[in-house]
């Protein structure tokens, strides 16, 4: 049976942001901070200034590719970047132009533009801001049409630097070899669903140290398997329900990607997933799947590390107007995609130059 995969978003309301501060010339020797999240569409957006003085974008998270994507000023507002806030080199002093020509792709659509080279800060609060001189940047002329709709303007891509398309040095790992940022990792901790009255559309990235805010200490660490991307191998995995609970032994690969809105399994683990709360997959036309709204469901992920995560209904069942669906859905090519559910309610470790993804709890649950 052919069966419909319907990508639901839970549209936050958000505006673009604003900086509560004059955005001054790049100089700083802040190494470490953290810079608040928020929620628009599937996606969890965050500021950037490219140039110098800096000039202001709204960019979503992007840890499965690594560069950094920004509308350019010869993007038309009457096609696709209407509303978009657009770079300007010839406002920078710092700018420095490739002039290469690259065709971009990723989650969010396909972008065409030049590559060019600018200093980048990100944070949102003065006491936080982290340089990087002389980012290589993507400069759209035409945009994805994932961002067409958005409330954002362009993508800050965090994964390793053999992920980059326009043949740059990840805009972190670049941060942690200048000694821009000082430690090797950086954490996403988001809300869980429906964890305050914002509805759980808010979080906060951490670079270049603890986030002794939101995250217990001490993570728990995994090797990752692969140069490019943030990926783990998985040993095991268990499914537990009201009906039945389910165990997977078979080693598979997994990718932690922001850009993802569900928990993206081959179908033999969705089927035992849905098994376990009494649901037969050959009955389901449309994932994520309707399920009753007090569904208890508990997924356990275990690492190659013995490193074990758990994740439950709590960011898995979610009520669009009245309707719950399970933010399971079956892989069409087999892969393993951990999305947003994974990074609710605890903090994810990246770290591109040792190697390894770290998980600890969160300290804020309720």
């Amino acid at each position: 049976m052919m069966k419909a995969i319907l990508f639901l978003a839970i549209v936050a309301t958000t505006s673009a942001f604003r900086l509560p501060f004059q955005v001054l010339p790049a100089v700083t020797n802040i190494t470490k901070g953290g810079q608040t999240l928020e929620q628009t569409g599937t996606y969890f957006v965050a500021n950037l200034t490219l140039g110098t003085p800096g000039q202001l974008f709204t960019v979503v998270i992007d840890t499965k590719t690594s560069d950094i994507v920004i509308p350019d000023v010869s993007c038309s507002s009457g096609v696709n970047c209407y509303n978009k806030r657009r770079f300007n080199q010839t406002k920078s002093s710092s700018y420095y132009a490739y002039g290469q020509q690259y065709n971009y792709k990723n989650n969010l659509g396909s972008f065409k533009g030049i590559v060019g080279k600018d200093t980048a800060v990100i944070g949102d609060r003065a006491t936080d801001l982290i340089t990087i001189p002389g980012v290589k940047i993507l400069q759209a002329s035409t945009i994805g049409i994932g961002i067409e709709g958005l409330n954002a303007d362009g993508i800050l891509g965090l994964a390793q630097t053999g992920a980059s398309q326009i043949g740059g040095n990840s805009p972190f790992v670049q941060g942690v070899q200048m000694g821009a940022i000082s430690g090797t990792f950086f954490s996403i901790w988001l809300e869980h669903f429906n964890q305050t009255d914002d509805l759980g559309t808010h979080g906060v990235i951490y670079y270049g140290g603890f986030d002794p805010v939101h995250c217990a200490p001490n993570p728990s660490y995994v090797p990752m398997s692969s140069g490019y991307l943030y990926q783990l191998t998985l040993t095991n995995f268990k499914s537990a329900g009201k009906s039945a609970t389910n165990s997977n032994t078979k080693m598979n690969q997994v990718v932690l990607d922001t850009t993802t809105a569900q928990i993206i399994l081959p179908t033999t683990y969705v089927s035992q997933i849905l098994d376990s709360i009494g649901i037969n997959i050959n009955t389901v036309t449309v994932f994520p799947p309707i399920v009753p709204c007090d569904t208890k469901v508990t997924l356990t992920f275990g690492f190659v590390s013995g490193t074990s995560i758990t994740i439950t209904e709590r960011d898995l069942v979610v009520s669009f107007f009245g309707t719950c669906r399970l933010q399971v859905v079956p892989s069409a090519t087999g892969d393993a995609i951990l999305g947003i559910p994974l990074y609710r309610g605890r903090c994810t470790y990246f770290d591109p130059i040792m190697q390894r993804i770290g998980f600890t709890p969160a300290l804020l649950q309720d």
